[in-house]
């Protein structure tokens, strides 16, 4: 395997506001969530590639499945062809190795065309490294700075980067709240929303710090055996819990005598113990979401929690005022990451295809009733760009 792995020099990270701005000035609706339906409605999604790709299944694929690659390269395919273009070269950025590495290698497997990634987890308090990986096309950095040295890297291999490149850009922790900087910012957001809706079933019964302790305490590898690594699945784990219906200790015990292995097996034993009553209308009702929801193959089950997120994400965006230092605003506001706005911004000019494909849940992303059409998507929310600028490099690429 050639990879090659080096210290870099160290660009300053002085971070800097840059005003305000939206995910649509990059991508405008060629935005690709959970559901895997573009909202370009000129795109076709999942329901179209369903019948073309045989996946009939009725599942929505996840990003590390190799059906979502299929589909991921579905939707590549037709945006290329309606923009009169052939699709010859992938490229992802992205900010978990295990995620998006692994998704593009998917993709590159499949498609079998020339591409690369680029990972980044910030460590600012690290010396500046960078690996490229030059067989499986993937290049880490702990400086979302290293963008433009990917970029160079990537023309140093002969890619193009041209109207047949298609570029894909994950959203959370890369576009917006950027590992090792702003994340922490996303997932106060969605914790906000979990409570709110955990507190919207139990009311007065809420036991906020019990639910927290459940909350770290199961969102570990060891119990991915039940919650999947999936939220919907921890935060369901959770409600029942804080509400008196299982037992903590009863859960790992069956999960050691490996009589609990799976999620939809934990929602038929709550099915059960919900059936003999006792238990409060709206509590009943969110189970019955959850448990319809399971049975149908739906990744996404506990909606009500997705929709509090939404509005938990928009409120910390543009939350601040315009004076704020870039620290304190990283600290408590999602801003979109400077480097990978100005990355796409140049890729867009060489004529590029951008565009984000998140595994975002849609409930958490986009309002859901006609009474919330006055609330902007999350890829159309205005909020301030911060981070490093990267135009006097750009400028001296090619």
């Amino acid at each position: 395997m050639v990879s090659e792995l080096k210290m870099i020099e160290s660009y300053p990270i002085t971070l800097e506001n840059f005003g305000l701005a939206a995910l649509s000035d990059l991508f405008e609706d060629r935005v690709v969530y959970r559901s895997m339906q573009p909202l370009d409605r000129k795109l076709s999604g999942l329901k179209s590639a369903r019948y073309r790709l045989g996946l009939n299944d009725g599942h929505t694929p996840r990003k590390l499945e190799d059906a979502y690659a299929k589909v991921a390269l579905f939707i590549l395919e037709e945006a290329q062809s309606q923009r009169r273009a052939n699709l010859g070269e992938i490229l992802i950025i992205g900010d978990t190795l295990s995620g998006d590495g692994q998704a593009f290698q998917n993709l590159s497997a499949l498609s079998r065309l020339p591409g690369s990634a680029f990972i980044c987890g910030e460590k600012a308090d690290k010396p500046a490294l960078q690996e490229a990986d030059d067989e499986r096309g993937i290049f880490t950095a702990n400086r979302w700075t290293n963008l433009v040295d990917w970029l160079e890297w990537n023309l140093d291999r002969g890619l193009k980067l041209d109207k047949n490149t298609a570029v894909v850009v994950d959203m959370d922790k890369t576009a917006i709240g950027a590992r090792g900087r702003n994340d922490r910012a996303i997932d106060a957001a969605r914790l906000k929303g979990l409570y709110r809706a955990v507190d919207r079933v139990l009311g007065d019964n809420f036991n906020a710090k019990l639910f927290e302790q459940h909350y770290d305490s199961l969102n570990r590898a060891r119990y991915h055996t039940i919650t999947e690594d999936n939220q919907d699945y921890l935060a369901y784990i959770c409600l029942a819990l804080n509400a008196g219906l299982v037992e903590c200790d009863d859960i790992m015990e069956r999960m050691e005598r490996a009589s609990l292995n799976s999620f939809p097996h934990f929602v038929r034993w709550v099915d059960t113990l919900i059936m003999r009553g006792g238990v409060s209308e709206s509590l009943r009702q969110v189970h019955e979401a959850v448990h319809t929801s399971v049975k149908i193959g739906d990744p996404t089950p506990f909606k009500s929690f997705r929709r509090q997120e939404f509005f938990a994400t928009l409120e910390s965006m543009n939350n601040l005022p315009d004076d704020v230092s870039p620290e304190e605003r990283l600290n408590r506001e999602i801003t979109i990451t400077e480097e990978v706005y100005e990355i796409s911004r140049w890729l867009l000019d060489q004529g590029c295809l951008v565009l984000s494909l998140s595994d975002k849940p849609d409930e958490a992303s986009l309002p859901q009733r006609p009474q919330q059409r006055d609330y902007s998507p999350i890829h159309r929310a205005q909020t301030h760009r911060v981070g490093v600028n990267l135009q006097d490099r750009l400028s001296r690429l090619r």
